[in-house]
């Protein structure tokens, strides 16, 4: 009986350690979660806040280079406008084929 009666304790033991390991693995779980989410959460920021730094120096150049364009062909409107007629000369001529 003695031995009966240590293979049962042996056997409790072992189911409370399992329930125990049970807990502690879903407790895990839901710290990973926990953690993985903030740092979805603070990747998505920190790509939100680049995107609108880029789109802000996209718009700038943007800027830059229609004021730059603006101000050759202000120097020279007759030869630009001249570029541009025959580009649309050249582009109908394709476009009629």
């Amino acid at each position: 009986m003695n031995a009966t009666t240590d293979q049962n304790q042996d056997l409790s033991s072992l189911e409370s350690d399992i329930a125990a390991l049970k807990r502690d693995v879903a407790s895990l779980i839901g710290h990973l979660k926990v953690g993985v989410n903030d740092s979805a959460h603070a990747t998505a920021a920190q790509i939100g806040t680049e995107s609108t730094r880029l789109y802000g120096l996209a718009m700038a150049e943007g800027c830059s280079a229609a004021k730059a364009v603006a101000a050759r062909v202000g120097e020279q409107p007759l030869m630009y406008l001249a570029i541009a007629l025959g580009l649309g000369f050249a582009g109908g001529r394709l476009l009629a084929r």
